[in-house]
């Protein structure tokens, strides 16, 4: 009797392997989303903590919500093809968001100041529906595949093991593949695909229209790429492993000279160059990395934290050709836009090695690494997207051990003196380092205004006295902040670096 209402209750049977077709695709597809979902907001909010929080957060809260309503829609109506509409709609809707991203991002980033607010917005608008679709899928393919109480523990286990399959594969296809080869709108054509073809399986058409759903994804995919889709924002737009990367080109301030910008957080640009005088340096925060050679004019090699567009290893190649330089960059796509339009060229003393800046420290500490004479760190995207493990006391020391004895280390904060973030990394800094000296880049006699702020701490305890070697040095010199400062924070360590909390008061 039990099995006998459970199938009058189906209204359309459909096989078993196009429900686990069904499963497997949309879990991989919410995965997908997700990841394609930090890339389509990146170039308007970065890619902190925050934005990642926000994202994580609204769509696991549309899936619960999704959850609920398929088990309450599939017990009112166990219809395959009712599935195949809420597969279609989710569709749909994940087409919406490549047109809708666009216009909704930028009037956030212009009408909410708050991180906070316009991520979980933009969160909520983009992802929330077919998140809440797709999340009513699972329960609702039970419901259809259940044939007999007696086995329902395993038709249960069965379709969630399959689901959360397809969330794995996503997850990694997602982060390892799609992203690095698709720009933004083409994964989310491609999830809209799949979805689309599943529907249509479910809902008994042919492999014709499931094959015509191929060639649109194709045909959309392709008029992205080639930015004639609304995802592309100002600037051109390339999504490598780790970052969206926008390059631009504006006139200098003042002037009628070009700089070519790359930019890979909203907050800020990552490196500016004069487009016809690509070896100047055009930010002024990057000339302090020349107080290393002040305070240690014999120099021989330079070990540089982040590369971002090679502005300072390309200023040391033209203007100190004898420094060796190795440059430390996590992403190898930045390294290839460098190249590409940032005038990066192969040079005999230089070496680039892609990783992350404190697995190259923790290992070249560890094995005893080469002795630099200076170091310079500059691996903060802007003033909230800054990764926590480069700003510690372990971090610091590291450093320290792979300096000489006289060596200088020179690093570029965004922030305020009178900021928690500021005095936490001063606090760090001054755990491994007997000399510190704080140089306001822009102000430097303003302690509550937000600039680039760069530290130079010496490995010695001795501060040599020398005279400026000419103007341009003595100006960098008269930036140093001469009154006292006390860190209100303790240091950072790798067990509690809340920096997001800091950096976000700015």
């Amino acid at each position: 009797m039990r099995r006998t209402a459970l199938e009058k209750n189906n209204k359309k049977a459909v096989g078993g392997s196009v429900l686990a077709i069904t499963s497997f695709s949309c879990g991989a597809c919410v995965m997908v989303l997700e990841m394609a979902g930090s890339r389509v907001v990146a170039p308007y909010m970065g890619t902190s903590l925050v934005v990642w929080t926000s994202l994580i957060g609204i769509i696991m809260a549309s899936l619960t919500f999704g959850y609920w309503m398929g088990g309450v829609v599939s017990d009112r109506r166990p219809d395959s093809r009712l599935l195949a509409a809420i597969i279609g709609s989710a569709a749909v809707m994940t087409l919406a968001v490549a047109f809708a991203a666009n216009p909704l991002l930028g009037a956030l980033s212009v009408g909410v100041r708050n991180i906070y607010i316009a991520s979980v917005i933009a969160a909520a608008c983009l992802f929330a529906i077919p998140s809440a679709l797709l999340g009513m899928v699972s329960p609702f393919i039970v419901r259809l595949a259940m044939r007999d109480v007696d086995s329902s523990g395993g038709t249960v286990g069965k379709f969630s093991a399959l689901s959360s399959a397809g969330s794995i594969l996503g997850t990694f296809l997602g982060g390892f593949i799609l992203i690095s080869v698709f720009a933004s709108t083409t994964i989310l054509f491609i999830v809209a695909a799949v979805l689309g073809i599943v529907a249509i399986l479910l809902y008994g058409g042919g492999w014709k229209q499931a094959v015509s759903i191929i060639v649109l994804a194709i045909l959309f995919g392709y008029m992205s790429e080639r930015g004639e889709m609304p995802m592309k924002p100002e600037g051109i737009t390339i999504d490598t492993l780790y970052n969206s990367i926008r390059v631009m080109e504006r006139a200098a301030f003042g002037t009628d000279l070009k700089i070519r910008i790359l930019q890979t957080d909203p907050m800020g640009a990552q490196s500016l160059m004069y487009v016809d005088r690509p070896d100047d340096l055009y930010s002024d925060y990057t000339k302090f990395y020349d107080l290393a050679f002040h305070y240690k004019p014999d120099v021989k090699n330079v070990l540089m934290l982040g590369g971002g567009g090679y502005c300072v290893p390309k200023h040391l190649a033209a203007t100190r050709p004898e420094a060796a330089v190795d440059v430390v960059e996590l992403d190898p796509g930045i390294t290839a836009v460098a190249r590409e339009y940032f005038n990066l060229t192969d040079r005999e003393n230089q070496r680039i090695f892609h990783e992350d800046a404190r697995i190259f420290l923790n290992r070249e500490a560890r094995d005893g690494g080469p002795k630099y004479d200076a170091v310079f760190e500059d691996v903060f995207g802007s003033s909230y997207s800054i990764p926590f493990h480069m700003t510690t006391a372990e971090c610091m020391r590291n450093i320290r051990t792979l300096l000489s004895d006289d060596g200088v280390f020179v690093v570029n904060i965004i922030s305020s003196l009178d900021g928690e973030l500021f005095s936490g990394i001063y606090s760090s800094i001054a755990a491994a380092f007997p000399t510190v000296m704080i140089y306001p880049a822009t102000y430097p006699n303003s302690a509550g205004t937000r600039q680039n702020i760069m530290i130079v701490a010496l490995a010695s305890s001795d501060v040599p006295y020398r005279s400026p070697e000419d103007d341009y040095m003595a100006r960098l010199l008269s930036h140093r902040w001469t009154n006292h400062f006390e860190p209100k924070i303790a240091a950072f360590t790798d067990a509690f670096a809340p920096v997001e909390k800091y950096s976000l008061k700015l």
